[in-house]
């Protein structure tokens, strides 16, 4: 998994983005082209950031010409309104603040219609973000994912009740007004030293796809956030997907991805429900994928815990067979190590009822071939520790009858000679660790004479 290669395909990114939703570390980061993408089909409702401070201006009776000035950020430019309003009226700075987020409030009512909820709703649900971050103050996320989805404002921790999606409006929600952040002001709580919300973003990111939806990317914290997660958190990115991904409108929009200067993915489209379909395509493959491996652990599951004598008599006594099932359990491990630990405790015990006649000696070395053919099976650092522990334990115990003394099994002992050089340094180190933790004397003897 890790990140994209330097120069993927567009098909490549979508199943990139579709394998995230699948593994559960999609993040959505919606701007205000979504809503607009949303809401704006029939007429015009969502509004941009410059759109709603020109209309908040004019509400509180401020020329917003005379402030816009070329090159001036929405935030320097909010905060000027408040100057503007404050000198006029009278009143404190922070009071023309809490009126122009007041009159953002009002301004922000917005909310799909019935058919807008269908179509967009069933493009979030293929998502199924395990996260949505947003720079919008609207609810239309919300509306979305009706039942599914807790609306978060800037003072709350990025959490949700398990089932339900996190939308964390990062620089507030209309429904707290107080708690919005627009002016230049209030951007400076954002930097302080520590700050929970760029800590989290940044931690956020870094541990997710992040797909950035009808968002320019033009925020100083959030690109602030993207460098932390890149530069200042940069342990590896481990076995999980992990990359940003940003939908980019255009008109003529090109059909291979990109890098950016910030290293960020960036996909044209014309239309972002166009982007909606292909995606749609994408994950619908990947469930049929996702399905047929459901299926095939549910299978394995149900074979070991329910193994019959044949499939116990057939691990033990067929080698290609038992290296078949192993290579399955190795892959599937997280989901049927449970299921394999009691269906190869039936195998060990059959390999000691095997052993009781006397000079049956064979089964001791079947018994050491299925342990050491479990402990070939899996890395050390993806050894199921129950598993591990119950090969170390079934070890101990065969490795009194390993040698060539009276009552032990020469074949067990010319089995243990020919493989255990296959036991690597760190999984012989391990037993050996558990040998003396809990005292396993034969266990020790026998490891003595491993990698010498």
């Amino acid at each position: 998994m890790g990140r994209l290669r330097e120069e993927p395909t567009r098909e490549e990114v979508l199943n990139f983005v579709a394998e995230s939703a699948s593994y559960g570390n999609l993040g959505l980061f919606i701007g205000a082209g979504f809503s607009k993408a949303v809401l704006n089909a029939d007429d015009k409702i969502a509004l941009s950031w410059g759109e709603l401070l020109k209309k908040a201006a004019k509400k509180m009776r401020v020329d917003y010409k005379s402030i816009a000035n070329a090159g001036a950020s929405y935030p320097e430019i909010a905060s000027a309104i408040c100057t503007t309003h404050s000198a006029r009226t009278g009143e404190t700075f922070e009071a023309s603040s809490r009126q122009l987020k007041s009159e953002i409030a009002r301004l922000t009512p917005w909310y799909p219609s019935p058919e807008q909820r269908s179509e967009y709703s069933e493009y979030l649900a293929a998502f199924s973000p395990s996260w949505v971050i947003t720079t919008n103050y609207d609810l239309v996320i919300e509306a979305l994912l009706t039942g599914r989805s807790i609306s978060l404002g800037p003072d709350d921790p990025l959490s949700a009740p398990k089932g339900f999606v996190p939308v964390f409006h990062l620089h507030g929600v209309r429904t707290r007004p107080n708690e919005i952040i627009i002016s230049q002001e209030d951007y400076i709580t954002l930097f302080r030293p520590s700050e929970y919300r760029q800590i989290k973003l940044a931690l956020t990111i870094k541990e997710s796809t992040t797909l950035f939806l009808g968002y320019g990317l033009g925020d100083v914290n959030v690109l602030t956030a993207l460098d932390w997660s890149r530069h200042v958190f940069k342990s590896g990115h481990g076995e999980y997907p992990s990359d940003v991904v940003q939908v980019v409108y255009d008109r003529k929009p090109r059909n291979s991805p990109y890098k950016d200067r910030n290293d960020i993915v960036i996909v044209e489209t014309a239309d972002l429900s166009v982007f909606f379909e292909e995606f749609a395509d994408a994950r619908a493959v990947r469930e049929k994928i996702e399905g047929k491996k459901r299926r095939t652990v549910r299978n394995l599951a149900m074979e070991l815990s329910s193994a019959e004598s044949s499939m116990i008599s057939r691990f033990i006594d067929d080698t290609a067979y038992r290296a078949k099932v192993l290579n399955r359990v190795a892959k599937f491990s997280i989901y049927v190590v449970a299921d394999f630990i009691s269906f190869l405790d039936k195998c060990v015990a059959e390999t000691w009822r095997r052993s009781n006649p006397r000079g049956a000696f064979g089964g001791y070395n079947e018994n050491l071939n299925i342990i050491l053919d479990t402990l070939t099976a899996f890395d050390l650092d993806r050894f199921p520790p129950a598993l591990f522990q119950t090969a170390a334990q079934s070890l101990q115990r065969v490795a009194r009858f390993v040698g060539g003394d009276l009552g032990q099994s020469y074949s067990a002992k010319r089995t243990w000679e020919k493989r255990k050089g296959e036991l690597s340094t760190k999984t012989v180190s391990e037993l050996s660790n558990v040998a003396k933790q809990y005292g396993y004397g034969e266990l020790r003897s026998l490891l003595k004479s491993a990698h010498k």
